[in-house]
């Protein structure tokens, strides 16, 4: 059939051959067109994947082998997975900051266990002085109890 004509071309310099310095032929990468790329982008976002028919068809109906539109798709689906990979890789650094985050609020809960502990009347007052050092003005109303025999305001 027609359209399994690697003659086909799509490049603008179709016509003209390439040599190398031998003289041999030189292999030259085709440019698509617009066009070209925006049936083939449409293509690849209902299916990653072409079986030979629809490959068929879809080269004959671009001007393009079959070659030119397999190795377009195999270059679209690793250019795919290397995005969908650094997606991936940005959101899990983005959750462990999260979770470091998160981590570093539960250590700061953790060296706070004795102020977060109800205070002991019978405890000693150096460790309700201490405590009352660490507690930060505004986070909450941790007044000392009046000694017995004072008067309470």
């Amino acid at each position: 059939p027609p359209w399994r004509d690697a003659r086909i071309g799509c490049a603008p310099h179709q016509g003209s051959i390439l040599l190398d310095k031998d003289g041999k032929r030189k292999h030259t990468r085709p440019t698509f067109s617009g066009q070209q790329i925006f049936a083939l982008e449409k293509t690849f976002e209902q299916t990653k994947y072409l079986a030979g028919p629809e490959r068929a068809r879809l080269a004959y109906s671009l001007g393009m082998t079959e070659s030119q539109v397999k190795v377009w798709f195999q270059n679209r689906r690793t250019k795919w997975r290397k995005k969908h990979a650094a997606e991936m890789a940005t959101a899990k650094k983005k959750q462990d900051s999260e979770t470091e985050r998160l981590k570093g609020a539960s250590d700061n809960e953790d060296d706070d266990d004795d102020y977060n502990k109800p205070l002991d009347p019978n405890s000693d007052d150096e460790k309700i002085a201490q405590l009352l050092k660490k507690h930060k003005p505004g986070a909450g109303g941790l007044l000392p109890h009046p000694a017995e025999g004072e008067a309470s305001a």
